[in-house]
């Protein structure tokens, strides 16, 4: 799925239909910055959203998903190419946040070891300045992987 396809032909039926923004997220109980996001490729409908934007501008989910209207001949090639992305997406996803788990764990496991091992070494203003600098190194990993991941979702 191309969001930015997907985007161009919700706007373009949105028109059809005489729609603004405002006049189909107000049908959708949604914000017209977020119609907008759609339509600008910068965002995607809301799975819960799917059916009611589709039935507002009279296409199926399937030419929503492929970004074009579908003759009969294509549609059923198009719906298992969807299907196969989303699934591929999904497992991207799991992925990603099997990432985000394992850094999330490794900053978390980095706090308690640093302080400990360095709470023996150091006299107790050395060890809280220790233990500080460890927290700090270990928000930084988590922040990192936060960061990465927004951007890795963003890309999609």
């Amino acid at each position: 799925m191309n969001q930015v396809l997907t985007g161009k032909f919700i706007a373009d039926e949105r028109k059809k239909k005489g729609y603004t923004q405002a006049d189909l997220a107000d049908k959708l109980g949604i914000s017209n910055r977020t119609v907008s996001k759609w339509e600008t490729g910068n965002g995607f409908p809301d799975v819960s959203l799917l059916l009611p934007l589709c039935e507002e501008l009279d296409i199926s989910v399937n030419e929503l998903l492929s970004g074009e209207k579908l003759g009969k001949e294509d549609y059923e090639k198009r719906a298992e190419e969807n299907m196969v992305e989303i699934f591929t997406n999904n497992k991207k996803a799991s992925r990603e946040e099997r990432i985000i788990c394992t850094i999330l764990t490794i900053g978390i496991f980095a706090i308690a070891i640093t302080g400990c091992v360095l709470g023996k070494l150091f006299t107790s203003a050395e060890a809280l300045a220790a233990i500080g600098i460890s927290n700090l190194v270990a928000l930084i990993c988590i922040v990192s992987a936060w960061v990465a991941t927004t951007i890795s979702l963003r890309n999609r």
